[in-house]
């Protein structure tokens, strides 16, 4: 609005100069202006948060809040964006490495390994709009999620060096609310108070389809075994499913698409509280059933 107030008003200068023309004024109209550089795309800042998780980065949706109000994301970093016809989808190249960007650095901003916590990295890209005028950049956000990862939740305070030392947000015992087969809520409490369940690590998936990883739980259920087994400090085979079971958490279907094959693990007993940590408990603590 500004640079359009400006051309204005040089042609309201150049009109009247016509108007006096031969009064003795000087006619070299162009030394005393300077002249209007080339429109600058739209680009973000980083250090800053957001009340909401828009569909994309584009200028119409860029609210950005002190990160000490309450919000929902936090921008963490501004990476130049390769050049593309289109902003990069997620399941591209450019899309998967711009997120493998975002997540390598998430740990450092953090302060610990962030698929340990309750965190989740979400990728922004231009708009369609802001591409086509020159943006070429990607935000990188960090959020506070539930234990799954999925749902955002909402605080105040920045999560800059959130995970150094003993942090609320790292994984670590739970009373989860189980009906069937299906965990319906995960409530985190100290691991010297009664629960059922506690964060093991992490296993790696295979590159399956995202319907193939829900659709066979074979493989998740032998990598999470394999992690309780070195968590826990028990021989790592069959008899682990004898020991306890275990609860996963797999990537959302949009990092899946980013290329993130991390599935959180969880060890869990339907029918024992426990009232200590189980790392490096061993075979007494944990015995075959």
């Amino acid at each position: 609005m500004r640079r359009w107030f400006a051309v204005a008003a040089v042609a309201v200068v150049l009109a009247a100069a016509g108007c006096t023309a031969g009064s003795g004024t000087d006619r070299d109209l162009t030394g005393s202006w300077s002249m209007i550089g080339p429109a600058v795309p739209f680009r973000p800042a980083s250090g800053v948060c957001h009340e909401h998780l828009p569909a994309d980065g584009s200028l119409e949706t860029y609210r950005p809040v002190p990160c000490a109000e309450l919000h929902l994301t936090e921008t963490f970093a501004i990476r130049t964006a390769p050049d593309a016809p289109v902003p990069p989808t997620p399941g591209s190249a450019q899309g998967r490495e711009a997120y493998e960007q975002c997540a390598r650095r998430a740990d450092a901003f953090l302060g610990g390994p962030w698929r340990e916590a309750r965190i989740g990295v979400r990728v922004f890209w231009p708009s369609r709009a802001g591409w086509r005028g020159g943006a070429r950049w990607y935000r990188c956000d960090v959020t506070e999620t539930d234990a799954d990862g999925l749902a955002d939740r909402s605080r105040s305070g920045s999560l800059a060096g959130a995970l150094r030392g003993a942090s609320p947000l790292r994984l670590g015992c739970f009373e989860p609310r189980v009906s069937g087969e299906t965990v319906r809520a995960m409530a985190a409490v100290p691991c010297t108070k009664p629960h059922r369940a506690e964060f093991v690590g992490l296993w790696t998936a295979p590159e399956v389809s995202y319907a193939a990883l829900n659709a066979d739980r074979t493989d998740s259920a032998r990598g999470c075994r394999s992690a309780i087994a070195r968590y826990t400090g028990v021989p790592d085979d069959n008899e682990v499913q004898y020991r306890t079971g275990w609860i996963s958490y797999q990537p959302s279907r949009a990092e899946w698409q980013y290329g993130e094959r991390r599935v959180r693990c969880f060890l869990w007993f339907r029918d024992r509280k426990l009232t200590r940590s189980m790392r490096d408990a061993g075979p007494t603590a944990l015995p075959v059933r």
